[in-house]
Parts: C-alpha cells; structure tokens; sequence
C-alpha cells in the first residue's frame, strides 16, 4: 500500500463521517417540525370544523373523491383527505297549508299532495295570516334608497276644500214663470201684444176678447141688480132677489172680469162687449199662442211671462266634485260679455239625477238680476267656494291604482316596505282622502313606489310557486343548485380542502333553489388554494 492508496482512503472516511453527523442533525429536526405543523393544522381545522356546523346533525361522513362512500365517524382516505360531514337539512318553520295548487294550472285545487297528469307534484299555497309581516313587502339596504329615489311622505290630518271651476248657462227662473189662460171663449178682437220678448207690466192689457159667454153673465148681473132694486133706495127688494144678485156677480168673478170692468158695469149698467186680459206679473213675454182675430177657450194657453229681476244659472259638476259641494256655497260668477264683473250668489239646488250624455249633475245657482244684464241663453265662467274639511290626506302621487285596488307602499324600520291597500274619499289640490287602510304619521313612499311594489308582488309569486322556499340553502335546508345535499358552503373549511366531487347517485333529487353567493363553481365547491387536484 502506497501513501496515494492511504490518502484517499482517509479521505473517504472522513467524508462519510461528515455526511453522517450532518444526517443525524439536521434531518429529524426539519421533520419534526413538518410532523409539529400538520399536526397544529389538524387541530386548528378540526376546530374550525366543528365550530362552524356546532349546532347542525351529522348524518354521516363522505369520501370527499368519491362521495357514495360513507362512513359513521370522522377519518381519512388513503390519500389522507379527510371525510366530509353530510348533516341533517335545518327544519323549515311550521306554515298551515291552505291547498295545494296545480303548478300548470294555479285556479285547480286538492285538498293533499298529489301529482298532475304529467307527473308533476302540486304546489302548497300557505295561509298569508301566519305569514308575518317580514315574510311579505320587499327588503332594501337603507343605504340603497337614496339611489333608487325613494321619497317618503307621512300620512297626516289636513283641511281639504278646492275651488270648483265650472262653466254653465243662464236660465230663467221656473219659479216666477206666469201663465195667462182665459176663462172663457171667445175671439181676439185687438191683440195688444203680438211678439215674443216684449216687456210688459203688471195689470197691462194684453189683449181684447169678445165673449159672448161673458156678455150673457153681465146682462144677467144687470138684471139681478134691476130686480134687487140696487137702484131705487125706497123700493123694497125680496130675499130671493138678493140671492140672485149675488149668485150673478160670483159667476162674473169666476169667469175672469177685471174687477175694474165689474166696476164700470156696476156704474153704467151696461154690459162690456170687449174683454181685456191683464197681465198677472210684470216681466218678458217668452211665449205668444194666439194672433189677431183668433178663437180662444179655456183650453187654451195665450201668454207666458217670465219675470227676469233673479235668473238660475244651472252649472255642471262631476261626481268625484260632489262630496266637496254643498247646499249654501257661495258661488261667484263671470261672463265673458263683461269682462271684469262679477255676479255673488250662493249653490241653492243640486238635481237628483245625472245626464247620461255628459255624465255631470246639474247644480242650481240663483243671481239677483237688476237691469237685466243675465239674460237667458248666455254662457257663463262660474267658481263654486266649496267649504274645507279635515280628514287623513296622503298626496295623489302615493297612490298605486291598480286592477286590484288602490295601495301604498308603507314604510317600516329596516328597510321594509309592505304594500297596503286603501280606500279613498275626494281628492283636491293634489291630495286624496284615505278613508281607511293607514293611520295618522304612517310613512309612505312617494315616489318609485311603483318599483318596489312590483318587487313585492314578485316575491309574493315566487313564495307561492315555491311553496315558501324562496330562500338560500343556509336558511330553507335545500341545497343550492350544484351542491351536494348537506354539504358545508365552499367557505367552510372542510369544502376549502376537497377537491371536486360529483353529484352522488344515491341522493334524491330536489327542487332547486338559488345559490349562495360564495358558492364555488365547480359542483359548489372550490379548490384550496396552493394545493392542486391529485
């Protein structure tokens, strides 16, 4: 053996001797510190586990490769992923079912479960008393309102009267309309009145008639008055006389002789062979029946006088204006024939019926009349003060009128908005009487509430066609679409270490229900991060 052979055997020994010692130092010390780490993760995810689902029953644990693969207990796959916990869905709050309701067909009805004829199961429908009143209306984030431009206003008591603008015509007076009809029959000798619209004065003659009816009953008083002995104060008179006298004169009255024409027959005893007829009231003549030289009896009417000092003013309102007018409002009236003059009278008169054509109720105002300015026929402007009363008011904008009914969006604490039905009264200067459905400091939105009440009618259907699983799988117990049945959300730690899974085969199927926001894409689940798939 040379000293080159010894060297390099020295060199070897020394070299094995090295790489021994730096074994024995260094390498159990970095595995016990691996072994030191997962042991404290499993821990810390055992914990995370069992702090998150604390309150949930455990069915079983699923082989998270292969999730047919059951077991009773927690434990680890030959890979040395740990099984996941599959609990037991959360109970649905108890809700009294109404019927069950055809899913194609809502209007059919049974009184049990059941299956339609293409194999599809019924519907519940629940009672909306047991609701709450946070299962119906619609929620929104309080910071979101201003964005979507909610406005509330608040119900609240106010005196409410309007001013009604009405337009309507002058019209004479039915109440001082005279008629002039002869008593008897006879001929028109000399017709002092011959148009329509001629003014005529109380006690004018308006014609002259020869009666030969009225001639026979003077001549008959005459003699009565002979017989009498009216005319010689020393001739005694018998009774029987003085009954005939008196008996003539009344049938003289009866048939219609002025009294200044009885007078003049008294006086000069001979009979009046030309009749006049007086007028009975002073006004207008609106109506002429007869002519110069015709017959006339007592069947006939000659003249019409209407009396123009108050005329009516017959004026025209809606229905929805009738709960404000009442009888004795003052009413100032214009027309447009005399700009700047006013006419001060007062509502005396609503007809009981209403005018199919226009539908409008005719309303009665009564004008003084001096000097005959009003004259029938005319248009007129007319402003009806209708007086003010105090009710619960919201404005007209707050009010939805739909096919169903009248609603507003009432506003609650949270965010809560519910749709509540109201009846209404009239409706003034943009305000409208609630006659019930809200009480006094009630909010209520006013404006785009026409948005969030077809938000609530929509979760209303949906909560119907659901049977009241509308929620997420954390609140209803369903899973969410994707999700195995009882499987932890894909925040939980259990989902952050699996890997994908497919659906099981065993598991019955279920009706869909939304997603939970933070749910994975892949079968609801997501990958952990810094660890791939094996």
């Amino acid at each position: 053996m040379n000293l080159r052979t010894f060297t390099l055997g020295l060199g070897l020994l020394l070299v094995g001797l090295g790489a021994g010692l730096w074994s024995s130092r260094w390498l159990p010390h970095g595995a016990s510190q691996a072994e030191s780490a997962n042991t404290a993760a499993a821990p810390a995810s055992a914990t995370a586990s069992a702090a998150a689902p604390a309150s949930r029953q455990v069915l079983y644990w699923a082989n998270p490769m292969n999730a047919a693969i059951h077991a009773d207990h927690p434990m680890k796959d030959n890979m040395g992923m740990d099984y996941v916990p599959v609990y037991a869905p959360a109970a649905a709050p108890q809700r009294r079912v109404l019927y069950w309701a055809s899913p194609m067909n809502p209007a059919i009805h049974a009184d049990h479960p059941m299956k339609d004829n293409m194999g599809m199961d019924y519907v519940p429908v629940y009672a909306q008393a047991e609701t709450g009143g946070a299962d119906t209306g619609v929620h929104i984030d309080p910071r979101l309102t201003q964005n979507l431009g909610v406005r509330l206003t608040t119900a609240q008591m106010r005196p409410l009267g309007q001013a009604i603008q009405t337009v309507g015509t002058v019209a004479v007076d039915q109440n001082r309309v005279t008629i002039v009809t002869p008593r008897f029959s006879g001929w028109v000798v000399q017709l002092k009145v011959r148009a329509v619209g001629d003014a005529v004065a109380r006690g004018q003659v308006l014609a002259e008639i020869y009666s030969p009816e009225l001639y026979a009953a003077q001549q008959e008083y005459s003699i009565a008055r002979q017989l009498a002995g009216t005319t010689d104060s020393h001739t005694g008179s018998h009774p029987d006389n003085q009954g005939l006298l008196a008996a003539a004169k009344q049938r003289l009255l009866l048939l219609g002789l002025p009294e200044a024409a009885l007078k003049q027959l008294e006086a000069s005893g001979q009979p009046m062979r030309d009749v006049p007829i007086l007028a009975p009231e002073s006004g207008v003549v609106t109506a002429l029946n007869i002519r110069q030289g015709s017959y006339v009896s007592s069947q006939n009417s000659l003249f019409e006088i209407a009396n123009l000092d108050r005329v009516w003013v017959n004026v025209a309102l809606y229905d929805y204006q009738m709960p404000w007018v009442r009888l004795g409002d003052g009413v100032q009236l214009q027309l447009p024939a005399y700009p700047g003059r006013n006419w001060d009278g007062r509502l005396n008169f609503l007809y009981p019926t209403l005018d199919p054509q226009t539908r409008t109720i005719t309303a009665r105002l009564s004008f003084a009349n001096p000097g005959g300015m009003l004259r029938p026929g005319m248009y007129a402007n007319a402003t009806v003060q209708a007086q003010a009363q105090t009710a619960l008011a919201l404005p007209s904008s707050a009010v939805l009128r739909t096919q169903d009914g009248d609603y507003a969006m009432l506003a609650q604490a949270g965010g809560h908005f519910l749709p509540v039905q109201v009846a209404l009264g009239p409706e003034a200067n943009g305000w409208v009487v609630i006659a019930r459905g809200l009480k006094v400091g009630d909010q209520v939105v006013e404006s785009a509430q026409f948005l969030l009440y077809s938000e609530s009618q929509f979760q209303s259907v949906k909560a119907r066609m659901l049977g009241g699983q509308a929620n997420t799988s954390g609140a209803s117990g369903m899973p969410a679409t994707g999700a195995m049945s009882g499987m932890p959300p894909a925040s939980s730690p259990q989902a952050g270490a699996a890997g994908p899974m497919p659906a099981p085969t065993a598991t019955p199927p279920v009706r869909p229900a939304a997603a939970p926001p933070d749910a994975g894409s892949m079968a609801g689940m997501n990958m952990a991060p810094g660890r791939s798939a094996p």
